[in-house]
């Protein structure tokens, strides 16, 4: 479960808040139970680390925490690699919430597995980049060269064509 004080107010709308997340942790049954880990490393974006089912239930999570990304101006990295299921519910949030980072002048990155990162771009999300590890999107999230594709440079690849000039 999520606490943000920014969110939650008073300790009514806490109750209420704890109240309503009985749909959210599904152990017992079939699914995943879905959680939310959020990391606020120093100068770096936010990271939101998420695992199990992501699906309408559970996307306006999501929705309330990159509404904080967009209302402190931050830039944030989503960590859907420990996910056993994104439905197209995330999937929307993450394409509206990109262009309203931007427009705070964040950076909204994606860390996915290979056969999610091709759904995403099978279907036209191009508003935010995606990346297979978690450093890469944190590095281009940061504000961290990048190349098309959402995979930052290989250092070892993008010498420089012409040798350096050593001065004493």
């Amino acid at each position: 479960m999520t606490y943000l004080r920014s969110v939650i107010e008073s300790p009514q709308r806490l109750r209420l808040s704890l109240s309503e997340t009985a749909g959210w942790d599904r152990a017992g049954t079939d699914h995943c139970p879905f959680t939310l880990k959020i990391d606020e490393p120093t100068g770096g974006p936010i990271v939101l680390r998420l695992s199990g089912d992501v699906d309408a239930v559970t996307a306006p999570i999501l929705t309330a925490c990159l509404d904080e990304v967009v209302l402190h101006g931050r830039s944030a990295v989503v960590d859907l690699l420990g996910t056993s299921f994104v439905g197209s519910a995330a999937l929307s949030v993450l394409a509206e919430a990109g262009p309203r980072i931007r427009e705070q002048r964040g950076h909204l990155t994606v860390a996915a597995p290979h056969p999610l990162r091709r759904i995403i771009a099978r279907v036209g999300m191009d508003t935010v980049p995606t990346f297979d590890s978690l450093a890469h999107a944190f590095t281009a999230a940061h504000g961290g060269p990048q190349l098309a594709g959402g995979q930052p440079p290989d250092p070892t690849t993008d010498l420089p064509s012409t040798p350096r000039r050593q001065t004493r």
